[in-house]
């Protein structure tokens, strides 16, 4: 298999008025996500997965954090 035809899903989230694509894709028979807001990468923590979907539902919950703490400090909320 070409190294450019791995498996893969994308997805795109709204979230906090905010709006995210998503892709998973199987390397080596592990998933990794990869989290793109308006084009730009954001570096995340995530390990690999070993199924697509647990590996979206990771990167939705990163994001969930990441929009949510990004919210809590804009207004002072702990």
């Amino acid at each position: 298999m070409d190294a450019l035809e791995l498996a893969k899903r994308d997805m795109t989230v709204i979230y906090g008025e905010r709006t995210f694509a998503l892709r998973a894709y199987c390397h080596q028979g592990a998933w990794q996500s990869v989290i793109l807001e308006q084009q730009t990468p954001l570096h995340s923590w995530l390990a690999p997965y070993p199924d697509a979907a647990s590996c979206l539902a990771a990167a939705v919950g990163f994001i969930a954090a990441v929009v949510d703490a990004a919210v809590c400090a804009s207004d002072g909320t702990p």
